[in-house]
C-alpha cells in the first residue's frame, strides 16, 4: 500500500548522510522502503542489503555492502569495489575502501541496510559510524532496525548528519487505515476504524491481524470490541516475533511493570525490586521492544497496548498481582498522583484503599477538570462494591454531575447515603460532603432549585470545619457552595441573596481558575444585566470570558451566563449586531449541558432579538420551541417571563383576544418584573384598571431596570388619564436613571405608546435631548411602528433624519450644530433639503409631515 506522506518523509530525510528507520517488529519498515524504491527513491540508485547473523562481523558485512553497491553503480565505482567483495582488503581499511570507491560516483546512491538490529559487532558499528560522520558525496545510508545502533544519536542529529523515521511516523492514520481495511475487504465504519487505531496505536501488523480477525464476522462491532492483545492471532505474532525471544528475567520485569499504564525508573524499581530498573527501561525503549518514552514531563515510559494485553492476561498468583497494585498505589499516592493511585487501587481490587483515596481526592479532581477521567476509573467498580463503600458511589456521582450527566446518579447518591456500620467517622464525613455537593449538582441539572439550596446549605463552609475532613482541595468547597447557592437565588428571584453568594464565590482567594468561580462571575454579570447595571455587567462578563479563554475553558457551560449577560446588555442598548454575535456563541457552551435554565433563557433572548426586527412570528416560534422543551424543568421566574413575552408577541400581531387569554392563563404575576410587564401589557390592551392594580402592588423597586420600567408605567398611566405634565415628569425621571448607562430597552419595548410622551419631553425641553432623539430615531426605524405609510420618493438621508429629529425639539439651530459637532450652515443645508423632500413650508410643518409619514 502506497503511503505518499511517508515517501515524502524519506525523500526529505535522505538529504542527510544517514537515515534511521527504527521501530519494533511489524511496523512496516521493510515494506515502506520497498514501496519508496518502487516510487523512484527520490531519483537515486539503490543498493539493498538484508542483514542476518552471518553478516555480524566486519568482513562479511562490508563484502555484502560492496556487492550491493557494485550492482547499483557499475562502471569505475564497481571496479573499485570488487576487491572488497573478493575479501582482498584488510579489515581495518574496509570502511575507507568503500568510501573511496564511492567518492566519484556520478549519481546519488541510497544504501539500504535492512534488519540492522542483527548486527552486534562493535567494529561494524564503528566502521559504519565513520561513514556517517565523514559523509561521502552522493551517498545516503538508510538503516532499518528494531533497536537503535550504539551511536551518539543526539550529537549526529544536532549536526544534521542523521534523521529519523520512528514508529510514530509509521503508525497508520485514519485515512490510511480505512484504505487498508477496504483493500482487505473488511467493511468498517469510521468509528470502528478509530477504535482499532486506538487499540493498535496504528501498528501495521496489528491492523493486518485485526483484518484477519474481522473477516467474515457477522457482528463486526462486537468483534472490534473483542479485539485485543490476547486474540490468538495477535498473541501468536507477538509471542513468536518478540516475547518468546526474551530472557525469563526480562519477562518477569515486563509482567511486573505491566500493572500500570505509565512507569518511570523509580516506580519500576518499586514494582520489580531491581535497582537497575531505569537502565532496563531505557534499553527497552532504545531497542523498540514495544516500550516507548511517554510524552509527559520527566522520563516516563509505556508499553504498547497489545503487549500490555498479553502481559496482563498471563496467569500470576492473585496475591502477587494485588501486591504489585498495592505497591503502585502507594507509590502514586506518595508522589501526589491521586488519579493514578485510584486507578491502580481499583484495577487491583483494593476497594478499601480505593475508597479512602476517592474520599480524599475526588472533589479536587472533579473541580480541577478531571471528572471524565475519574468517571472512567470508578465506573469499573462493581455495583455491589460501590454500595459498600460510600466514597466510591459519591465520587462516581460527582464525576458524572460535573460533566452534565445525570446517568444513574440518583441511585448512586442513595447508595452513598447508607454508610455501613463501623465506617470511620472521617471517611463518613468526607463521603457525606461529596454526596451533598453531588446532590446539589443533580438538583441544578434537573432545575430543582429548592434541592440545590437544601443540599449546599448542608455542606460545611467554615474553614476550621473543612480542615478536619482531611480532603484535598477543601478551599474550593465554599466556592462551589456559594456559587450554586447564588445561582439558585438568582433563578428564584432573591437578587440580594444572589449578589451575596455570587460575590463570596467570585471573590474567594483560590489558586488557578476554578470552574465554580467562573460560574459565579458569569451569573453575577447576568444578575447585573438583569438589574439594568449595563456597564458593570459588560465589564464583568468580558473579564470572565477572558479568564476562561486563558484557561482553555471558553466552551465550558459555566461561562454561558456571561454570554447571556452580553446579549441582555446588547439588546438593552439597541445593539442588534452585538446581540447576534453573543447568541451565536451560546450554543457552543450551553449545548454541552442539559441545564434547562440556560436553554430557556437563550430562547427568551433569541425571541426578544427577533422581535426587535419586527419578526414576531419567528420570535414566537423560537420562544415556543424553548417552552415546549424546557417548561417542565425551568425556574418559575423564567416561565413567567416566557409566558408574558409570548403574550406581548401575540399582542404585536394584533390579536388582543388571544393576548388576554394568554394573560388570564398565566394568572397573577408573581415577581416585580412580572407585575410591571403584565401592567404594561394590560395598559396596551386598554385594561387601565388592572394595570393600576398591578402598579399598586409594585411598591418602590430597587433595581435600575425596574425603577425605569415602573416610571415608564407611571408615565403611560398618566398619559391614559390625559395628565400630560405628570406623564412627561415621570418619563424625565426614567431618562435621568437610564441615560448614564444607556439603558434603552425599557423605552424601546413600549414602541408607539411611549413615542408621544418622548416627543412631548423633547418639545418642552428635556435634560437629555440627545438620548431622547436617539430613542425616537430607533422607534421610528422599527418595522412595527411605520404604520404602513408609503415611503417618500426621495427619502431623507441618515444625516438628514438625524437633523429632523433635532428639529422636533426645542433646540435652536446653533444648539443642534453644537450637539452634532457641525457648523450652523451645515444644519441649515440639511434643513432646506428636508423642507424640499417633505414639501414643508417651515420647521413646524416639516415636523408635522414627518410624524404623519412615520419618520419621527
Amino acid at each position: 500500500m502506497r503511503r505518499p506522506r511517508l515517501h515524502d518523509l524519506l525523500d526529505a530525510a535522505v538529504a542527510a548522510p544517514a537515515t534511521l528507520v527504527a521501530a519494533a517488529a511489524g511496523w512496516g519498515k521493510t515494506v515502506l522502503l520497498g514501496s519508496w524504491i518502487e516510487a523512484g527513491a527520490g531519483d537515486r540508485a539503490v543498493a539493498w542489503v538484508t542483514l542476518d547473523a552471518d553478516q555480524d562481523a566486519p568482513q562479511p558485512f562490508w563484502r555484502a555492502v560492496a556487492a550491493a553497491l557494485v550492482e547499483a553503480t557499475g562502471g569505475d565505482t564497481a571496479d573499485t569495489l570488487r576487491p572488497v567483495v573478493a575479501g582482498g582488503v584488510e579489515t581495518e581499511y574496509l570502511p575507507a575502501a568503500v568510501a573511496e570507491a564511492l567518492r566519484d560516483v556520478p549519481a546519488p546512491v541510497a544504501l539500504i541496510l535492512d534488519n540492522y538490529h542483527e548486527i552486534g559487532s562493535a567494529e561494524v558499528h564503528a566502521g559504519l559510524l565513520r561513514l556517517v560522520e565523514r559523509p561521502v558525496p552522493n551517498l545516503s545510508i538508510v538503516v532499518a532496525t528494531r533497536r537503535d545502533p550504539p551511536w551518539p544519536l543526539q550529537r549526529l542529529r544536532v549536526a544534521d548528519l542523521l534523521r529519523d523515521v520512528r514508529a510514530t511516523d509509521l503508525a497508520f492514520r485514519s485515512d490510511e487505515a480505512t484504505e487498508l481495511f477496504a483493500r482487505l475487504d473488511v467493511d468498517l465504519t469510521a468509528v470502528q476504524v478509530e477504535r482499532l487505531l486506538d487499540r493498535t496505536e496504528g501498528w501495521a501488523a496489528g491492523l493486518r491481524l485485526a483484518a484477519l480477525h474481522l473477516h467474515d464476522r457477522s457482528d463486526v462491532d462486537a468483534a472490534v470490541d473483542a479485539f485485543s492483545g490476547d486474540d490468538h492471532s495477535v498473541a501468536g505474532y507477538l509471542l513468536t516475533e518478540v516475547l518468546d525471544q526474551q530472557a525469563p528475567e526480562l519477562m518477569t520485569f515486563l509482567t511486573a511493570v505491566s500493572v500500570v499504564d505509565l512507569v518511570c525508573a523509580d516506580l519500576a524499581r518499586v514494582l520489580t525490586g531491581r535497582s537497575d530498573a531505569g537502565r532496563v527501561l531505557a534499553d527497552l525503549a532504545a531497542s523498540h521492544l514495544f516500550v516507548r518514552e511517554a510524552d509527559r514531563p520527566g522520563r516516563w515510559f509505556r508499553l504498547h497496548r497489545l503487549v500490555l494485553d498479553i502481559l496482563r492476561a498471563r496467569t500470576i498468583p492473585a496475591r502477587e498481582r494485588r501486591d504489585l497494585h498495592r505497591r503502585a498505589t502507594e507509590w502514586f499516592r506518595g508522589h501526589d498522583m491521586p488519579l493514578e493511585a485510584i486507578r491502580s487501587a481499583v484495577t487491583g481490587g483494593l476497594w478499601r484503599l480505593a475508597a479512602d483515596l476517592t474520599g480524599v481526592h475526588a472533589m479536587a479532581l472533579v473541580m480541577g477538570g478531571d471528572g471524565a477521567l475519574l468517571e472512567h476509573v470508578l465506573e469499573r467498580v462493581p455495583s455491589a462494591v460501590a454500595g459498600a463503600y460510600p466514597e466510591l458511589a459519591a465520587g462516581l456521582a460527582g464525576a458524572r454531575i460535573a460533566q452534565g450527566s445525570g446517568l444513574d446518579v440518583a441511585r448512586l447518591l442513595e447508595a452513598a447515603g447508607t454508610a455501613p456500620d463501623g465506617l470511620p467517622d472521617d471517611r463518613r464525613r468526607r463521603a457525606e460532603v461529596i454526596r451533598q455537593m453531588s446532590a446539589g449538582g443533580l438538583g441544578r441539572l434537573l432545575g430543582d432549585w429548592a434541592a440545590v439550596q437544601a443540599a449546599y446549605r448542608r455542606v460545611p463552609h467554615e474553614s476550621g470545619v473543612l480542615a478536619t475532613l482531611g480532603m484535598a482541595g477543601t478551599e474550593i468547597v465554599p466556592v462551589v457552595a456559594h456559587s450554586n447557592l447564588g445561582t439558585a437565588a438568582l433563578w428564584t428571584g432573591d437578587l440580594d441573596a444572589a449578589e451575596r453568594h455570587l460575590s463570596a464565590a467570585a471573590g474567594a482567594a483560590v489558586p488557578g481558575v476554578v470552574l465554580a468561580q467562573l460560574n459565579a462571575a458569569s451569573y453575577r454579570a447576568l444578575l447585573r444585566a438583569e438589574r439594568g447595571e449595563l456597564d458593570a455587567a459588560e465589564a464583568e462578563a468580558h473579564k470572565t470570558l477572558a479568564a476562561a479563554a486563558a484557561a482553555g475553558l471558553e466552551r465550558a457551560v459555566q461561562v454561558a451566563a456571561a454570554h447571556l449577560a452580553l446579549v441582555r446588555v446588547a439588546l438593552d442598548r439597541g445593539d442588534r449586531a452585538g446581540a447576534d454575535e453573543q447568541l451565536a456563541r451560546l450554543p457552543e457552551s450551553e449545548n454541552m449541558s442539559a441545564e434547562p435554565h440556560v436553554r430557556l433563557a437563550t430562547a427568551l433572548l433569541a425571541a426578544e432579538r427577533r422581535a426587535t426586527s419586527g419578526d414576531h412570528e419567528s420570535a414566537l416560534a423560537v420562544l415556543r420551541t424553548g417552552l415546549d422543551a424546557e417548561a417542565d424543568r425551568a425556574p418559575p421566574i423564567l416561565l413567567e417571563r416566557a409566558e408574558l413575552l409570548e403574550a406581548s408577541l401575540v399582542g404585536r400581531t394584533s390579536d388582543p383576544e388571544r393576548t388576554l387569554a394568554l394573560l388570564d392563563r398565566a394568572g397573577p404575576p408573581r415577581t416585580p418584573e412580572g407585575l410591571v410587564t403584565a401592567a404594561l401589557l394590560r395598559l396596551r390592551l386598554g385594561d387601565v384598571r388592572t394595570a393600576r392594580r398591578y402598579r399598586a402592588w409594585l411598591g418602590d423597586p430597587l433595581t435600575v431596570r425596574l425603577r425605569v420600567q415602573v416610571l415608564l408605567l407611571d408615565a403611560l398611566l398618566a398619559a391614559a388619564a390625559d395628565d400630560e405634565d405628570r406623564a412627561r415628569d415621570r418619563c424625565e425621571d426614567a431618562l435621568d436613571i437610564a441615560l448614564p448607562c444607556g439603558l434603552r430597552g425599557p423605552f424601546l419595548a413600549e414602541g408607539a405608546d411611549l413615542r408621544p410622551v418622548l416627543q412631548a419631553c423633547l418639545e418642552r425641553g428635556t435634560a437629555a435631548p440627545g438620548f431622547v432623539l436617539d430613542l425616537l430615531g430607533r422607534l421610528a426605524a422599527r418595522p412595527e411602528d411605520t404604520g404602513g405609510v408609503r415611503p417618500l420618493a426621495d427619502p431623507p438621508t441618515e444625516r438628514e433624519r438625524t437633523v429632523l429629529r433635532y428639529l422636533s425639539s426645542s433646540l435652536s439651530n446653533a444648539e443642534i450644530a453644537a450637539e452634532l459637532y457641525v457648523s450652523v450652515s451645515t444644519v441649515k443645508s440639511h434643513q432646506r433639503a428636508l423642507y424640499r423632500k417633505l414639501g414643508a413650508t417651515g420647521r413646524r410643518d416639516a415636523v408635522r409631515r414627518a410624524r404623519l409619514l412615520g419618520l419621527l
